[in-house]
C-alpha cells in the first residue's frame, strides 16, 4: 500500500469519525450547537495531535460541515440561514484551523524531539562502545560495524588520512574510495544517488571521511556522527603511539636488564676461569690431581657461559621475531630424555621420576625448541628445589594438547610472584642471591610455547613447591586443524 492511499484512508476515517460524534450529538444527547461545536473541536484537535496537516485539515472541513447540517438553522441541510450562521461556521473553521496547525506543529516538534533523543542515545551508544575498546585497528573496525549496527546503514566506509587506510562494512560496495578520499579534502558534506559523503572532524582537524547507504539523517546528526567517529579515530592513533612509547621504554629497559644480568652472571664463570688459568700456568705449584680439577672447572664455567649465550640468543630472536617452527611427529618420551640428558650433572644433585604413560601421544612440534622448553623447566626446578628432592616430571593429553609438566619441592610462589614468573628477566626477590640465573628461562619457554599454539601454566603454593606445564599440540590435532583450515 502507497503512501498516497494510505493518507486517503486516513482522511476518509477523520471524515466518518467526525460524522459519527456529529449524529451522537444531534440524536443521541440531543445537545445543543455550543456543545457539539465544543465536542467537533476537541476532535478536530485530537486529529491534529495524531495525525498528519492533511488530515487534519480535512476533520476540521468535515466537523464544520456538520456543524452546519446538525446544528445550524435550517438544520438538515447545508446552507446558511443569515450573517448569525456564517460568523458561526467561520469561527469554528478558524478555530479548527487554528487548532489544526498548532497542534501539526507541535506533533512535529514531539517527532523531531524523540528523533534527536533516538540518535543521541545511538551516539552515546557507539562512544561507550569506543571507550570500551583498547586496540587500535580493532576499534577501527568496531567503528564501522557499530555504525552499521546503531543506524540501520546497508554499506559504509571509513577513510583515515593518517594511515590512508580504508575501512569497509563489506568486501565490494558500491562506494568509490576515490569520492570518499576527496570528500576528506574537501572537508564538506555531501549527498548524491541515496549515498551520503562527510568530513570526520574534531576541532580544526579533519581525521578522514565516512560514507554511507541506506540511511537519511540531518546536518546535525550527521556532524555529531563524524565528531563521534573523530573521538574514535582520534583514540585508537593516541592508542598506537602509546603503545609504540611503550615498547621502546620496554625495548630500552630489556636492553639495560639483560645488559646487566648477563653482567653479573658472566663475571663469576669469567672469575673462576681465570684463576684456574692462572694457576695452570704455575705447573710447578699445581698438581696432576689440582690440574684436573681446574680444568673441569674450566670446562664446566665454558659450558656454563655457552647456556647463558644461547639463552640471551633465543631471546632476542624471540623479541625480534625471528623464530622460525621446524615442526615434525615428535614422541614424548625422547623429547623428555634429551632435554634431561642435555641437563647432565645439573640434576644429579636430585631424585628425578618420570610418569609419562607409554601411549602418550606424539606431538608436532620443532624439536630442538620444544626440548629447550622442557629443559628450562627441569633447570627452573633444580635451581629451586633443595638437593636430595624429587622432581617429578609428567605427560598426559587433553583437549588436543599434550601437556608435559615439571613439579619440584622448593619453596613456591605467593600469588604475585605467580603473575609475573614469566616476565623476562624476573627473578623471585627472595632467592637472587641464592641462585644463579638471568630469569630468561622461563619467558623464553612461554614464547616457544605460544609460537607453537600452546601455554606454559604455572600452580604453586607456597612453602609446598611448583608446578610448571608445557602444553603443545598433539599430532592428531594438528592434523585436524590443518585440514580444516
Amino acid at each position: 500500500m502507497n503512501a498516497a492511499l494510505r493518507r486517503g484512508l486516513a482522511a476518509m476515517l477523520m471524515v466518518v469519525a467526525v460524522a459519527v460524534l456529529a449524529v451522537g450529538c444531534a440524536y443521541v444527547l440531543n445537545v445543543g450547537a455550543t456543545v457539539a461545536a465544543i465536542v467537533l473541536l476537541l476532535a478536530v484537535l485530537l486529529a491534529g495531535a495524531y495525525s498528519k496537516r492533511t488530515e487534519a485539515v480535512v476533520a476540521s472541513i468535515a466537523a464544520t460541515l456538520c456543524l452546519d447540517y446538525f446544528f445550524i438553522p435550517p438544520v438538515g441541510h447545508i446552507t446558511i440561514g443569515g450573517p448569525q450562521g456564517w460568523i458561526v461556521l467561520g469561527v469554528f473553521l478558524s478555530v479548527s484551523l487554528v487548532a489544526t496547525d498548532l497542534s501539526s506543529r507541535l506533533h512535529r516538534q514531539r517527532d523531531a524531539l524523540i528523533a534527536r533523543q533516538i540518535e543521541s542515545e545511538k551516539l552515546h551508544a557507539l562512544s561507550r562502545a569506543i571507550l570500551m575498546s583498547n586496540a587500535g585497528d580493532q576499534l577501527r573496525r568496531l567503528l564501522v560495524n557499530k555504525c552499521m549496527e546503531l543506524f540501520g546503514f546497508s554499506e559504509s566506509i571509513l577513510f583515515e588520512i593518517a594511515s590512508g587506510e580504508f575501512y569497509r562494512s563489506q568486501m565490494e560496495g558500491s562506494i568509490s574510495i576515490d569520492d570518499v578520499r576527496q570528500a576528506a579534502l574537501r572537508g564538506a558534506i555531501e549527498r548524491a544517488n541515496g549515498m551520503t559523503i562527510m568530513p570526520v572532524v574534531l576541532g580544526n582537524k579533519i581525521f578522514g571521511a565516512f560514507a554511507f547507504r541506506g540511511a537519511a539523517l540531518g546536518d546535525g546528526a550527521l556532524q555529531s556522527l563524524g565528531n563521534t567517529i573523530a573521538m574514535g579515530l582520534a583514540q585508537a592513533q593516541a592508542q598506537e603511539a602509546a603503545s609504540r612509547a611503550e615498547a621502546i621504554r620496554k625495548g630500552e629497559e630489556l636492553k639495560s636488564v639483560m645488559i646487566d644480568a648477563l653482567a653479573h652472571e658472566l663475571k663469576t664463570p669469567l672469575t673462576a676461569i681465570e684463576a684456574s688459568a692462572d694457576m695452570l700456568l704455575q705447573p710447578a705449584s699445581v698438581s696432576k690431581e689440582q690440574r684436573d680439577d681446574l680444568l673441569d672447572v674450566i670446562q664446566q664455567e665454558a659450558r656454563g657461559l655457552r647456556r647463558l649465550l644461547a639463552e640471551a640468543i633465543h631471546l632476542a630472536r624471540i623479541d625480534a621475531k625471528r623464530m622460525k617452527l621446524e615442526c615434525e611427529p615428535l614422541r614424548v618420551d625422547e623429547i623428555l630424555a634429551e632435554a634431561i640428558h642435555s641437563l647432565g650433572e645439573r640434576l644429579s644433585a636430585h631424585e628425578l621420576k618420570i610418569e609419562a604413560a607409554a601411549d602418550t601421544p606424539s606431538v608436532f612440534a620443532d624439536r630442538e625448541l620444544t626440548v629447550q622448553a622442557v629443559k628450562q623447566l627441569l633447570d627452573n626446578a633444580s635451581k629451586y628445589s633443595p638437593p636430595g628432592s624429587v622432581i617429578r616430571v609428567a605427560a598426559h593429553e587433553m583437549d588436543g594438547l599434550v601437556s608435559m609438566s615439571v613439579r619440584d619441592q622448593g619453596q613456591g610462589l605467593t600469588y604475585l610472584e605467580q603473575r609475573r614468573v614469566f616476565d623476562k628477566f624476573y627473578r623471585v626477590r627472595r632467592d637472587r642471591s641464592a641462585v644463579q640465573g638471568t630469569g630468561m628461562g622461563l619467558a623464553i619457554a612461554k614464547e616457544i610455547a605460544e609460537a607453537h599454539g600452546g601455554s606454559v601454566t604455572v600452580e604453586s603454593r607456597f612453602g609446598e613447591g611448583s608446578q610448571f606445564t608445557i602444553s603443545v599440540p598433539s599430532v592428531r590435532s594438528a592434523r585436524l586443524e590443518s585440514h580444516t583450515a
